[in-house]
């Protein structure tokens, strides 16, 4: 197993990543979260270093339910780009995970399932 960057720790018992840096601090469960839970924790600490963490921002994007069209164009893709990426799983020629849908509204993507595909788009 690697080692942690400082600023992240998990708690096995709790099943929480943390993020934490000169004071700020934020923490993702795996209970609401998933495996998505580590991707969130490491994402906002390096924005607690850069200096652009805002942990009310950041709380409202992840409980935000999102429209499609809107996720499409935050994504940087077309509506139907999107669509066909939540269909095969390929974008722009390149097999990568897609969002979810969100089961609480009828063509939308949760906050969280939109940020997490975002920083899958950047990593490749």
């Amino acid at each position: 197993m690697s080692e942690l960057p400082n600023g992240l720790s998990f708690n096995a018992s709790t099943g929480q990543w943390r993020a934490q840096y000169k004071g700020q601090r934020i923490t993702y469960s795996t209970a609401r979260y998933g495996d998505m839970a580590k991707d969130l924790a490491h994402s906002a600490l390096k924005r607690m270093l850069a200096g652009n963490f805002d942990p009310v921002a950041d709380d409202l994007l992840l409980k935000y339910s999102w429209r499609m069209d809107d996720a499409a164009t935050q994504l940087g893709l077309s509506l139907g780009q999107l669509r066909q990426w939540m269909l095969t799983g390929i974008v722009n020629g390149k097999e990568i995970r897609s969002p979810k849908r969100d089961v609480q509204g009828v063509d939308r993507i949760s906050g969280h399932e939109l940020m997490m595909a975002q920083e899958r788009l950047r990593l490749e």
